[in-house]
C-alpha cells in the first residue's frame, strides 16, 4: 500500500480539537505525510507540512510569534496563510525570496475533531459523522493511541463482534458463539448493523450480547455496546502500516457533576488499555499481510457481512465506479 492507496477526496479525522491548544504547535503524521498543527489568533486550526522550505528542520518543534508559526532553526516565520514574512537573517523588512511559501492544507473542525482534507478537489462541504455518536461533554471522555497495524484491519474489527466470546472471554465473559444478524444494510453511504450473540443451549449465566453499530468511509464507526453506552471511533491512516486509534465514549445515565465524567473515563481507558491493547491487538497484528487492501484470500461468511459491505464501498470510492456492492461473495453457514 502507498499513500495513493488511501481513499480520495474525504474528510479524515486527524487530532483532537481539545489537544490543539493556543500558542504551541503540533507535529502528527497521517495519511503517510508529517504535518504541522496550530491555532492563529483568532482560534482558528492551521494545517501546513512539517518541513520548512529553508533547511527543512521540522516546524513542530518551533512556537507561535506574532501570529505567525516560527522555525526552531533560523527563525523564518510563517502566517497562516503559508507566506513566509520574514526570514531573520536577511534583516528585518527585507522582501522574502520566491519559493519560501509553505502550502496551506484544508482542515476543518467539527464534532470536537480536527478533520483534514486528503484529495485535490474542491473539500465536500459536509464532514462524515454519526446522528447517534456521543458529542464531546461532561459524560464523555475520549482516548487515543498509535498502533502498528493497518487501519483496514482496525475497521474490519469494527464490524466482527462474532470474536467476542474468544478474544474478549476473560474481559466479557459468557457471552454465547452464535451469531444473529438482525440488520444488516446499506442507510445512504453508512452501514447499519444490528447482530446478538447466543449460546446454542440456554441456561444460567448465558446471556444474549445485543450490539447495535454502523461504519463510515473512510475511517468512522460507533458502536453501542449497551442501552445508553455508546462510543464513536476513528481508525485513521497513520502510514501502510501504523493507525492513529481515536474513541469518544459515552454515557446517558450519570450527569457530569456525579462523577459521569470521571466513570467514562474509567471505562474508555479499561477499553483501550486492556481491552483494545491487549487482546485485540494481538490478533489484529497477526492478520498483517503485504497487501493490506487485499482481501481477496479471505472466506468471508454471513457474520461478516460488516466487512464485506465496508471493503464493497472502499472499492467503489478507491475505482470510481459504480459496481453493486454484492460483488464481494459471502459464503453460507453451510458452503464448503
Amino acid at each position: 500500500m502507498t499513500p495513493d492507496d488511501f481513499i480520495p477526496n474525504q474528510w479524515y479525522p486527524i487530532f483532537d480539537s481539545s489537544k490543539l491548544r493556543r500558542r504551541k504547535p503540533v507535529g502528527v503524521t497521517r495519511l503517510g505525510e508529517r504535518l504541522v498543527l496550530w491555532r492563529d489568533s483568532s482560534g482558528t486550526a492551521v494545517c501546513m507540512a512539517d518541513r520548512c522550505p529553508h533547511r527543512a528542520a521540522e516546524l513542530s518543534l518551533g512556537w507561535i510569534r506574532d501570529d505567525c508559526l516560527v522555525c526552531p532553526f533560523h527563525g523564518l516565520r510563517f502566517d497562516s496563510a503559508g507566506h513566509c514574512v520574514l526570514i531573520p537573517a536577511n534583516g528585518e523588512g527585507q522582501p522574502v525570496p520566491r519559493g519560501f511559501d509553505l502550502p496551506t492544507r484544508q482542515v476543518r473542525e467539527e464534532h470536537g475533531l480536527v478533520w483534514y482534507w486528503y484529495g485535490e478537489s474542491a473539500p465536500a462541504a459536509e464532514i462524515p459523522w454519526f446522528p447517534e455518536a456521543p458529542e464531546p461533554g461532561s459524560r464523555t471522555s475520549f482516548v487515543q493511541r498509535d498502533y502498528p497495524v493497518s487501519y483496514l484491519r482496525v475497521m474490519e474489527n469494527f464490524g466482527d463482534m462474532h470474536h467476542v466470546p474468544f478474544v474478549h472471554r476473560a474481559t466479557i465473559p459468557g457471552a454465547g458463539t452464535r451469531v444473529e444478524v438482525q440488520e444488516a444494510r446499506l442507510d445512504g453511504d453508512v452501514i447499519r448493523m444490528k447482530v446478538s450473540l447466543h449460546h446454542e443451549r440456554s441456561g444460567w449465566m448465558r446471556p444474549d450480547y445485543n450490539f447495535t453499530y454502523a461504519i463510515r468511509l473512510p475511517t468512522l464507526a460507533t458502536i453501542e455496546v449497551a442501552r445508553g453506552v455508546r462510543f464513536v471511533a476513528s481508525a485513521t491512516p497513520i502510514d501502510r502500516d501504523h493507525t492513529w486509534l481515536w474513541a469518544r465514549y459515552g454515557q446517558d445515565y450519570i450527569p457530569g457533576w456525579l462523577g459521569g465524567g470521571a466513570i467514562t473515563r474509567l471505562a474508555a481507558k479499561f477499553d483501550l488499555e486492556l481491552v483494545f491493547t491487549h487482546q485485540d491487538m494481538r490478533m489484529l497484528a497477526s492478520q498483517q499481510r503485504n497487501s493490506p487492501d487485499d482481501i481477496s484470500s479471505y472466506h468471508l461468511f454471513e457474520a461478516d457481512r460488516a466487512i464485506a459491505l465496508y471493503f464493497g464501498l472502499r472499492k467503489q470510492a478507491m475505482d470510481g465506479v459504480h459496481s453493486r456492492v454484492s460483488s464481494i461473495k459471502l459464503r453460507s453457514a453451510g458452503a464448503e
